[in-house]
């Protein structure tokens, strides 16, 4: 046999505070009171939204916590929950009981014969303990990260917020109580970014939604552009199911959180790196990365390729002589000759004082042609700045063959160069 008595009692136990609300007129009887000198000014309120008013005004409630606790304890709000059928309606927020600052539940429990002639509800303060205080610590924490928070039901198209900034849910700026609204008015007023729309539009769509959160309640996560203050900053959308969630009660989560300036260092960071992947950073030229990345795709295809193979001379004997800085004018020196002659894009520097040029797209006789005046003109200088050979082939396979007779060739050349600058051989 239960006794009832004693299971009243440790229910009684359990709350600081008890009272019978009528929730549409906010009239409202304290069965249990906390009894403490800053509490009773708040009991001179004339109904139940004036008294959440004063506990606020009183200093009862932690400045950080007050939107929070001024959003679900107006009128609005819960009449708006009454109204989704919810029998239980509980915040959690910080309040000072005493000297202390703790965390406490309010919740609002609707009878069984709760009705609209007999709207009475059962209020209940009580402490939390000290695992549900340590996960709302963790949540508040993980709440600054984000400055939009929404709870939207894909089977009405309503939402309610959460957090969010002030701005964002001003009518005058296309904020709509319909949630799919609320994002057309965005959009229409330029806060999407023309490139991004298609993609925010797809990952909101509620069939898709609800679908994907049938099979996997895993977070998803969506990068867009969104303007703020005139300017377009990169966010991050994550929507997660409500632990409510059900195939009749699809209630999802929203979080959006600014990651701008960390996303765009990280562009910066990438971008640099397939910059140094992609290019000489001395000369400007191709990398070797490149070049091997233009062979496997040659190599993919065949067909006609035109290659010349350079090599610096007295690159070592500049760097011994004159020091590594002269030798690095030397190497940019060829570089920029070479680029000028056949254009940066098929230029690569594949070593030390190696560079290669190869050509796809150049006709036999233009190359024949660009090739020879490029040798000439670097035979007429005082001291030819690099030997070179070249070969131009049709229905080539293998890159690197081709790059090979060139190869063959520069250094008949060098031979060439070493008979006249034998000081040079190092």
């Amino acid at each position: 046999m239960v006794d009832i008595s004693m299971v009243e009692n440790i229910l009684w136990e359990d709350y600081y505070k008890i009272a019978w609300v009528n929730i549409m007129t906010g009239e409202y009887h304290f069965v249990k009171i906390l009894d403490t000198d800053e509490e009773k000014p708040c009991l001179a309120a004339r109904n139940i939204y004036e008294y959440s008013k004063l506990v606020v005004s009183t200093g009862l409630v932690p400045e950080e916590d007050i939107e929070q606790y001024q959003r679900c304890t107006n009128r609005e709000y819960i009449l708006s929950e009454v109204l989704r059928k919810r029998k239980r309606i509980t915040v959690d927020f910080r309040r000072f009981i005493g000297l202390s600052r703790k965390w406490v539940r309010l919740e609002i429990v609707l009878p069984h014969d709760f009705s609209e002639a007999s709207p009475w509800a059962v209020y209940t303060w009580k402490e939390s303990d000290s695992q549900t205080a340590n996960i709302n610590d963790a949540l508040r924490m993980l709440s600054q990260c984000f400055h939009k928070i929404l709870k939207v039901d894909l089977e009405h198209d309503t939402h309610q917020v959460i957090k969010a900034y002030p701005d964002d849910i001003s009518p005058a700026n296309g904020f709509s109580a319909v949630f799919s609204q609320w994002v057309r008015n965005n959009i229409d007023k330029g806060c999407v970014f023309s490139e991004d729309i298609a993609g925010l539009k797809s990952f909101l769509e509620p069939a898709r939604l609800r679908q994907r959160f049938q099979d996997s309640r895993d977070c998803l996560r969506l990068r867009y552009r969104r303007n703020y203050g005139g300017e377009f900053r990169w966010v991050y959308m994550e929507l997660i199911p409500s632990i409510e969630y059900s195939t009749d009660n699809p209630v999802i989560m929203l979080y959006v959180r600014d990651i701008h300036d960390d996303y765009v260092a990280e562009l910066h960071r990438q971008k640099a790196l397939e910059y140094y992947c992609n290019y000489d950073t001395l000369t400007g030229l191709h990398s070797r990365f490149c070049y091997n990345t233009f062979c496997c795709g040659f190599e993919g295809h065949g067909g006609a390729l035109a290659v010349l193979f350079a090599d610096v001379n007295g690159l070592k004997y500049t760097n011994d002589t004159f020091g590594h800085e002269q030798g690095d004018r030397l190497i940019t020196g060829f570089a920029e000759a070479l680029s000028q002659k056949f254009g940066t894009e098929c230029c690569y520097r594949i070593s030390g004082d190696e560079f290669v040029m190869l050509s796809d797209h150049i006709s036999r006789d233009d190359f024949i042609r660009q090739a020879m005046e490029f040798h000439k003109e670097i035979q007429e200088m005082s001291v030819p700045m690099a030997s070179v050979g070249f070969v131009w082939r049709d229905g080539v396979k293998s890159v690197d063959e081709l790059v090979r007779i060139a190869e063959s060739r520069m250094y008949d050349d060098k031979h060439e160069f070493y008979k006249v600058h034998p000081e040079m051989k190092r």
